[in-house]
């Protein structure tokens, strides 16, 4: 166990983005130093410091820098977590106030299909048949309108769950292909330039995912300092900003990659050129449950929730 911990601390420093993935972690810790120093005093901090020997303080310095590498993979690690309660995947306590804020989404996809609708139904195809704020509106709504998810029952209680859910869905929606299923065969076909932008996208929404954490757990420092609180909600903020706008740029990205290369699933696994959704839930079906077309099956069921790239 303890081999496996160091093993992966060492990974994570030898990692390109060590940088990225350390700066939250030294922000945080930091914040909490100068919180207590300036309840306790810089005298105090500095006297305790100026007391213990130079091999204490090389001790002190090695255990701090692995203490910040350690919380940093930790956080890594729970990132996932932390994502998935950013979606609207919230535990028992909470599951009341999820569905009714996804019924709130609900509600809002209808007010903007509806608002699009008409003003679609203004310039008749022209926008120029639009005043300048009624073409920035309807730009608007045309591109988060086909960022939702297209069945109102699957919304989720946040933007951000639903950007995300948009992207899972459209595979199955368009080509019947379920995205928890068919992705890792997929991503095994993609051109490499192409799984390092994926990559990329992801590795933005990881961060801010990362960041948004650090910054919640900042405001724990308050005991000490009461600027802790104001801080770390405005970092959790534009934290959370990030997190949309990198969410909206995967989905896209990994709407992109199923619409250009989903025949390479049917090719490479010796199936007939796709001709619609059906050809592809009889795949899905084939690599969940190695159930043949040829072979008695029963009806493909719609992809469970919270399955994605």
């Amino acid at each position: 166990m303890v081999e496996g911990l160091w093993e992966n601390i060492g990974q994570a420093l030898a990692k390109e983005w060590t940088v990225r993935m350390l700066a939250p972690a030294f922000a945080f810790w930091g914040g909490g130093l100068l919180a207590w120093a300036s309840r306790s005093g810089w005298g105090n901090l500095a006297a305790w410091w100026s007391a213990r020997s130079v091999p204490e303080q090389a001790a002190l310095l090695v255990g701090g820098l692995l203490a910040l590498a350690f919380s940093a993979v930790v956080m890594e690690w729970a990132q996932e977590g932390v994502l998935r309660l950013a979606e609207g995947y919230w535990p028992f306590p909470f599951r009341g106030l999820r569905f009714a804020l996804a019924r709130r989404w609900e509600k809002k996809a209808q007010r903007i299909e509806e608002r699009w609708q008409e003003l679609a139904e203004k310039c008749e195809g022209n926008p120029e048949g639009l005043s300048p704020a009624e073409r920035a509106e309807y730009a608007r709504l045309d591109a988060l309108r086909l960022r939702l998810p297209a069945d109102p029952g699957r919304m989720m209680p946040t933007l951000l769950g639903n950007l995300l859910r948009a992207a899972e869905e459209h595979p199955w929606v368009r080509y019947g292909l379920e995205t928890g299923v068919c992705w890792p065969r997929l991503w095994l076909l993609l051109p490499k330039e192409i799984r390092e932008e994926l990559a990329a996208a992801r590795s933005r929404l990881n961060e801010a995912t990362r960041l948004l954490a650090w910054s919640l757990l900042f405001v724990a420092w308050t005991v000490w300092a009461w600027w802790a609180a104001p801080v770390g909600l405005l970092l959790a903020g534009l934290a959370w900003r990030g997190m949309t706008r990198a969410a909206w740029v995967y989905g896209d990205l990994v709407r992109a990659a199923f619409d250009l290369y989903h025949p390479l699933l049917f090719e490479h696994l010796g199936w007939p050129k796709p001709e619609g959704p059906e050809d592809g839930r009889r795949l899905t079906e084939y690599l969940a449950r190695g159930i043949h077309p040829r072979s008695p099956r029963t009806s493909v069921s719609p992809p469970p929730a919270g399955r994605r790239p």
